[in-house]
């Protein structure tokens, strides 16, 4: 059996393995798997329904040997300037991850021209539809936008800076508005604003 290229099948498995128990972690309330696999695996949502593959190159694996691929490695054919006879070479653009094994794709993950992470998208509660979004520079975490409502709008931002977490953002009442911050210092939070008349800016502040 092949693996994709950026993908050991040790490192695979542990990763898929920790995804699955941190999603399941984040989300208690999340539906159980019911039915038979077989009628699971049909409705398979796959990273093509989301996005086109069209003329891409699609590189499978199947990291739990059970014959059903896990991890779906997109990539885009790059013709070889160096030398025009040599066959092309291959940029990576997306991987799809099914992390609990259930046939559906739970993560898809976006890479730039110099095939760095860029941006993840996650379904934490494994019904398709994708409830956080990581973005990266230069590998590095900037940002995370999480629907914790389910109702498709991001709730509460994270902001990082060098791998640490400096504010978050929180829209409270599900009105569309940021109305509650929180600033770290060292990783400590250090104060909270509040928005208390739903303009968008900070009406009070507690000290930590």
């Amino acid at each position: 059996m092949s693996y994709p290229r950026h993908t050991s099948p040790r490192l695979a498995l542990t990763l898929a393995a920790a995804l699955a128990a941190a999603t399941l972690g984040a989300c208690a309330g999340s539906p159980e798997q019911k039915g038979d696999k077989a009628g699971a695996r049909a409705q398979v949502l796959r990273g093509a329904d989301r996005y086109p593959n069209e003329g891409l190159i699609v590189v499978k694996a199947d990291l739990n040997n059970d014959a059903i691929p896990d991890v779906y490695s997109v990539y885009k054919e790059i013709p070889n300037t160096n030398d025009p006879d040599a066959p092309p070479n291959r940029l990576l653009l997306r991987k799809e991850i099914d992390v609990n094994f259930d046939g559906s794709v739970d993560i898809w993950r976006h890479y730039n021209e110099d095939e760095k992470l860029n941006k993840e998208e996650l379904d934490y509660n494994f019904d398709g539809r994708i409830n956080a979004i990581n973005f990266f520079d230069k590998d590095k975490l900037v940002r995370k936008e999480l629907d914790v409502e389910f109702d498709q709008a991001p709730d509460v931002f994270k902001f990082y800076k060098d791998g640490e977490l400096i504010r978050v953002e929180r829209d409270t009442n599900n009105d569309g508005k940021v109305d509650y911050w929180e600033y770290y210092e060292r990783g400590v939070l250090d104060r909270i604003g509040r928005d208390n008349n739903g303009d968008g800016r900070v009406d009070t502040w507690q000290e930590r």
